[in-house]
């Protein structure tokens, strides 16, 4: 099939940062045997404009000759919706969403009518939607294989890699102090000198720190003994999810220590996969725990990483979505 795929190829503004979903819906989609195309919404917008964006999106879809669209939302408008709307004449346009758990009602909803089919990661808003919405599909986040080895010498302990934003930040000094945590990225600053979240801080960079691209982050998990998956919602740490990074390290032989997360147990099997706690009293004592008792620790990881290479690849993914949607899969 012919794939275009619109995802923005940057990660956090970095020009030498790649978004992690450019590369999930390149490689993988590759690997399936498709050919794919890529619009960058996200810099296209940022260098002709909301209006020109969508006016190129448009003629790219209306002439490219595409078996199907792959949209990324990513929280907010790209390019005038309309355009979206006209694009679905061509192709089947699929929306993939983020955080639907705090911004379904706000913002994504009134988008769905615009797409040929949306894709949530959350069940309890496909399920209370899909009624409404007979264009919503049930998904979920996956692992990009590239970067990951298992293999790799595990020499850094108990690890966190990735965005340390807000509340993030206070968890983060809290398992510092009780469990020897080493964070890596945005906010690690603010970690490693035991200084809270401040408003302004993220424009401190020798302070807050830099992003990670995500080779480096994936460089990261693949050493790590244990690595620290907090669940809480951005918007609101009580909300917790499925983040992207439960399935995206799941081949780098790291043990995934994380809240449980409602709806987890369908991927992940508590105690034999992963590891849940429900406070960070208690992530500490497990940590130090696992830390003591490796061999117990490599088993989980284990068989961590072989339900993720059974199960969850992004190749897995987009087999299922393309079944949905009554597209031939390879």
């Amino acid at each position: 099939m012919r794939i275009l795929t619109v995802v923005g190829k940057h990660y956090a503004g970095r020009a030498d940062a790649i978004e992690p979903m450019y590369l999930e819906f390149t490689d993988p989609l590759l690997d399936l045997g498709h050919s794919v195309e890529h619009f960058d919404h996200a810099e296209t917008r940022r260098r002709s404009g909301f209006d020109a964006c969508g006016q190129r999106f448009l003629e790219r879809a209306k002439t490219g000759g595409f078996d199907v669209v792959l949209y990324q939302t990513a929280g907010q408008d790209w390019m005038p919706r309309e355009a979206i709307r006209e694009a679905c004449r061509y192709a089947p346009v699929v929306a993939w969403n983020s955080d639907d758990d705090w911004q379904w009602d706000t913002y994504t909803r009134e988008l769905a009518p615009c797409f040929s089919y949306m894709v949530t990661t959350y069940p309890h808003i496909y399920e209370l939607a899909h009624r409404d919405f007979p264009g919503l599909l049930l998904s979920q986040w996956g692992c990009y294989d590239r970067f990951a080895d298992a293999s790799r010498a595990k020499d850094l302990d108990f690890t966190f890699a990735g965005f340390i934003y807000k509340h993030r930040i206070d968890e983060c000094r809290n398992l510092r102090r009780s469990a020897e945590l080493r964070c890596y990225g945005p906010g690690s600053g603010l970690v490693r000198l035991n200084l809270p979240y401040f408003r302004g801080a993220c424009r401190v960079a020798p302070l807050y720190g830099h992003a990670l691209n995500f080779e480096q982050i994936n460089q990261i998990w693949n050493r790590s003994r244990i690595s620290y998956t907090p669940m809480g919602a951005s918007a609101d740490p009580r909300l917790y999810q499925i983040k992207s990074r439960t399935f995206e390290m799941g081949l780098s032989g790291t043990l995934m220590i994380c809240q449980h997360s409602p709806n987890l147990e369908r991927y992940y099997e508590p105690e034999k996969e992963f590891i849940p706690f429900s406070d960070l009293a208690e992530c500490a004592e497990k940590v130090r725990y696992y830390l003591s008792h490796d061999s117990e620790r490599l088993r989980i990881a284990m068989a961590y990483h072989d339900r993720t290479k059974a199960e969850h690849l992004w190749q897995h993914r987009f087999r299922q979505l393309f079944r949905d949607i009554g597209l031939c899969a390879t």
